[in-house]
């Protein structure tokens, strides 16, 4: 058992390193083409000096002056906050609405999935830039300002507006999966059985239906997570986050993009391995 584990963590801690290492062979091929021409022995050199760098934590830099930790970790930490209160918020958003969907709206439920699919094809920025205008026509015509809409300083933060803008796609894309998925299932042979027992349509669906269905939204855990990370460089664009994208758009740097990489690539190559884990002892 204790071999075991120890086989586990050494192979996870040598997936990690090779990730890393990736980030760091990939983040310098600036160098390589410098000024139109391939500079092989300053991009190996490049790849030598940062790699030491990121794995020592010393001597990052994003600007070539200004210590990189303290100007990134605290960006890190609110870009990450912001993807994580917009994944609840559409994951909760999305199961009542498959709920509602599935209990009183069966019928209509082709109409409703063919009318997200419309408005998933609607790009992400039309989508900011409608809701920045809405809240601008609101307040021009009625004189109300309920929310922030872009971030001045420490004391305007938008908060609302990124949110929705940041968890939409991601509540569209969960609606229409687990929708399809819930009514997949209830045409498995064990609804039929259970609904011959005399069980409740309530409860096949709580018990037995979402139990099924959370190994396939597990599965799409990681399309989720690409599509979260390409609207967050939107997101703290448009509505002026003073997060961790925002930084690297303004301070552009190998060191810092290497870095940002690796620093959103750990958790959620943490919580792969645990869900992989998690099917295999199942």
């Amino acid at each position: 058992m204790i071999k075991t584990s120890f086989m586990r963590l050494t192979r996870l801690l040598v997936q990690y390193i090779i990730g890393v290492f990736i980030f760091i062979v990939i983040g310098s091929l600036p160098i390589l083409l410098r000024d139109l021409t391939y500079d092989t022995e300053g991009y190996f050199k490049g790849i030598k000096d940062l790699a030491i760098k990121v794995f020592t934590l010393t001597g990052l830099t994003y600007d070539g002056q200004h210590d990189m930790l303290p100007a990134v970790m605290g960006r890190f930490s609110y870009s990450m906050t912001t993807l994580g209160m917009a994944l609840i918020a559409a994951a909760a958003a999305a199961f009542l609405l498959s709920y509602l969907l599935v209990l009183f709206f069966e019928k209509q439920k082709d109409y409703i999935l063919s009318f997200i699919e419309i408005i998933r094809s609607v790009p992400d920025v039309l989508w900011m830039f409608l809701l920045q205008a809405g809240v601008i026509w609101i307040f021009k015509t009625f004189g109300v300002k309920f929310v922030q809409t872009t971030s001045l300083g420490s004391e305007h933060q938008a908060v609302l507006l990124p949110l929705i803008s940041l968890s939409l796609p991601i509540f569209l894309f969960l609606t229409q999966v687990i929708v399809l998925k819930i009514f997949e299932e209830l045409d498995q042979q064990y609804i039929l059985l259970a609904k011959a027992k005399g069980l409740s349509y309530f409860y096949m669906l709580n018990v037995h239906v979402i139990r099924n269905i959370s190994q396939d939204l597990q599965g799409h855990f990681k399309t989720i997570v690409w599509m979260m990370l390409s609207t967050l460089v939107m997101v703290e664009y448009i509505f002026n986050l003073d997060g961790l994208m925002l930084f690297n758009i303004k301070h552009i740097s190998v060191e810092l993009f290497v870095f940002s990489c690796i620093l959103f690539f750990t958790p959620f190559f943490l919580i792969y391995r645990l869900i992989d884990f998690r099917r295999l002892t199942l």
